[in-house]
């Protein structure tokens, strides 16, 4: 057998040592906190810049009264300039806030954005419409994540505690039923019309 021979067939299995590798880190970068380098960048790209010192305003929700909330209903809970880290249900989770702009939203990694096929993609952006309710399927920093968005001075307590929920439940049924755990609003199943002719 030529060396070209031997090489193609070394390939397949070259391929999936490197598909095993990958999905072994991704399954470790899911089960720990987000890196900080990744935090800044994720907080950088999902909130805008901020112009001054974050000071809320008289009534508003605090990070601190989030943080009360995550100490009942999550575990690691760590705290950092505006960013709280923890895990809800074994779930990694991080939540992004600017008093400033009064701004909050929860973040949960589901899987690399290159790795989804375009029927997901597609059940992704259905269920933003259909199942996922107060939560929303989203791609950042090329991760497909499961995300809740909320001005931060008017969020009430039943509302996050809900929010926890209906994130965890959409990355634990991405592929699946791709539902917030919560009623749907509008038809359950839909089927993408081709676009009319311009």
């Amino acid at each position: 057998m030529t060396g070209k021979g031997v090489a193609m067939k070394k390939l397949p299995l070259l391929m999936m040592l490197t598909g095993a590798v990958t999905t072994l880190v991704w399954a470790r970068a899911r089960t720990e906190f987000f890196p900080q380098v990744q935090v800044n960048t994720l907080y950088a790209q999902l909130l805008p810049e901020a112009t001054k010192p974050d000071t809320p305003s008289s009534g508003s929700t605090t990070v601190d009264q989030l943080e009360a909330i995550l100490r009942q209903e999550a575990s690691d809970v760590q705290v950092e300039q505006g960013q709280v880290s923890f895990k809800y249900e074994g779930q990694t989770m991080l939540i992004l806030t600017s008093a400033q702009h009064n701004r909050m939203r929860i973040i949960a990694p589901i899987k690399k954005a290159a790795e989804i096929t375009p029927e997901q993609r597609d059940n992704m952006l259905l269920a933003n419409f259909h199942s996922a309710l107060d939560g929303r399927y989203a791609v950042s920093n090329g991760i497909v994540f499961a995300t809740f968005l909320h001005p931060l001075s008017s969020l009430q307590e039943q509302d996050f505690r809900s929010a926890l929920s209906q994130v965890n439940q959409l990355v634990q049924n991405f592929g699946t039923t791709y539902s917030s755990g919560a009623l749907g609003f509008g038809v359950s199943e839909e089927k993408p019309e081709p676009l009319p002719a311009i």
